[in-house]
C-alpha cells in the first residue's frame, strides 16, 4: 500500500495530523475553487475569515497575489474548468479514487487537442516538480476517464506552487499516459499478491507515519544505516573510526551528502528513542538518563521586572529600537488591490532594498538552475 499512500489517494490511508500549514493550504484551495467556479478573483476574498482543519485563517493580499497567476492561466485555456472533482481510478487501481483540483479539455475548431490537469501546491517548504510526478498522471487518467476517454493529442500537466517555483509544466502524449496506467496495474497486482518491495527514500518516507513509531521502519533503518556504515572503517568499540574522505568514491560521497537531512533526522529519532528508554527504566546497554542543564533564565513577572529595572536604570533598561523585518514591512506598507498601503514609501524603500549573493549549494544534477562555472573556465577564450 506504500504506493497508494504516497499519492494521497483513497480513504484507506491513515489520517494525518492537521497543522497550521496544512490548514492554510486548505484555505488556499477553497479560495481557488470559488474563484474558478464563480468567476471571482482572490482579491474578493481578502479579509475573509475561513476555518479549516480546526484552524482559522484570514485571507490576505499575499495569498491573493500568490493565487491569481495560476487562476489566470486556467482562464486563458478554458472558461469552464472542472474544479475539485472526484475521479475514479478503478480501471488502473481497483477501488481507488482521487480529488483533482482542476481539469479540462481544450478544443480547437471542434477537434479536441489537449487534456489539461492543474494541481495547486501552496506549501513553500518542499518544491514539487511537474515532470515525472505520479500523482498528476493518476489525476490525468481519472479526468480522462471522467470525460469519457476522449482522443487527445497531448496531456498538459501543471503544478501551481506559487511559493516554491511558481508554475511548472510537463507535456506528455496520451499513449505515454496510458502506458503509465498499465504500469500502475502491474504495481497494484503485486501489492494485492503480497509481493511488496520496499523502496525507502527521502520522498517515499517523508510522510510515512511508520518511521516515527518506536523502532521505526526496518527497511528505512537498513537504508540509512547502509549509508552511514560506508563512512566508517570500524563501528565497533567506543570510538568508531571514520574513513578518510578521499577514499570514498565521488558517487558515494554525493549519495551520502544528498541524504544528509534524512540521516540527521534518523539519528535524532534514535537519540529520542534511546533517551525515552532510559527515562522509562530500560536504558540501552551502556547508557543512562540524567537531569539536564538548567534552561535559560526568565522573569516570572515580566511587568514587575520592567518596573524595577526602569526605576533603577532608566532608559538603559531597554534595548535600542529595531526596525521590523522586510517581510513584515511588505505586508504593512506595500499597496494591494484591497489595501491602500503607503505607495510612495514602498517605492522609495524598494530603491534601498538589496540582497547579498547566495552561497553556493549542492543540488541534484537535474536541478533547473545552471551549474556554476569554475573561475578558470570563464577565461578559456583569452589568449
Amino acid at each position: 500500500m506504500a504506493l497508494i499512500d504516497s499519492l494521497h489517494l483513497t480513504g484507506e490511508i491513515r489520517d494525518r495530523e492537521s497543522s497550521e500549514w496544512s490548514a492554510e493550504g486548505t484555505v488556499a484551495h477553497e479560495v481557488r475553487e470559488m474563484c474558478l467556479d464563480f468567476g471571482l478573483d482572490p482579491s474578493h476574498f481578502v479579509g475573509a475569515v475561513i476555518s479549516a482543519d480546526g484552524f482559522t485563517y484570514t485571507v490576505d493580499d499575499e495569498m491573493a497575489d500568490h493565487l491569481q497567476p495560476g487562476i489566470d492561466w486556467v482562464r486563458e485555456h478554458t472558461g469552464a474548468p472542472l474544479v475539485e472533482i472526484r475521479v475514479d481510478l478503478s480501471a488502473w487501481l481497483p477501488g481507488q479514487f482521487g480529488t483533482c483540483d482542476t481539469g479540462w479539455l481544450e478544443d480547437f475548431l471542434l477537434s479536441t487537442t489537449a487534456l489539461y490537469v492543474s494541481d495547486l501546491k501552496y506549501g513553500a517548504g518542499v518544491p514539487v516538480e511537474a515532470v515525472g510526478t505520479k500523482q498528476l498522471r493518476l489525476y490525468a487518467l481519472g479526468v480522462w476517464e471522467y470525460l469519457g476517454r476522449p482522443h487527445v493529442e497531448k496531456v498538459v500537466l501543471n503544478i501551481d506552487q506559487p511559493r516554491a517555483g511558481g508554475m511548472k509544466y510537463w507535456d506528455i502524449t496520451l499513449p505515454e499516459l496510458l502506458a503509465f496506467g498499465e504500469e500502475m496495474k502491474l504495481v497494484y497486482a503485486k501489492i494485492e499478491a503480497g509481493d511488496v518491495e520496499f523502496a525507502p527514500g527521502d520522498k517515499a518516507c517523508r510522510w510515512c507515519p511508520v518511521k516515527d513509531v518506536e523502532g521505526g521502519c526496518p527497511a528505512r533503518n537498513a537504508w540509512v544505516i547502509n549509508m552511514i556504515v560506508d563512512a566508517f572503517e570500524d563501528l565497533e568499540g567506543d570510538e568508531p573510526k571514520l574513513i578518510d574522505g578521499i577514499t570514498i568514491t565521488p558517487e558515494r560521497r554525493w549519495h551520502i551528502v544528498k541524504h544528509t537531512s534524512v540521516i540527521r533526522s534518523w539519528l535524532a529519532k534514535q537519540h529520542e528513542d534511546s533517551l525515552n528508554a532510559a527515562i522509562n527504566g530500560n536504558p540501552d546497554p551502556g547508557s543512562k538518563a540524567i537531569d539536564g542543564d538548567l534552561g535559560d533564565r526568565y522573569f516570572k513577572d515580566a511587568k514587575k521586572a520592567e518596573e524595577l529595572l526602569e526605576a533603577a536604570l532608566g532608559d538603559k533598561a531597554f534595548k535600542p529600537r529595531n526596525l521590523i523585518g522586510i517581510t513584515e514591512i511588505e505586508k504593512l506598507v506595500k499597496p494591494g488591490k484591497r489595501k491602500k498601503g503607503h505607495p510612495e514609501t514602498w517605492d522609495a524603500l524598494l530603491k534601498l532594498v538589496d540582497r547579498p549573493p547566495g552561497k553556493p549549494k549542492l543540488v541534484p544534477a537535474e536541478h533547473p538552475r545552471p551549474a556554476l562555472v569554475p573561475l578558470a573556465d570563464q577565461f578559456d577564450d583569452l589568449d
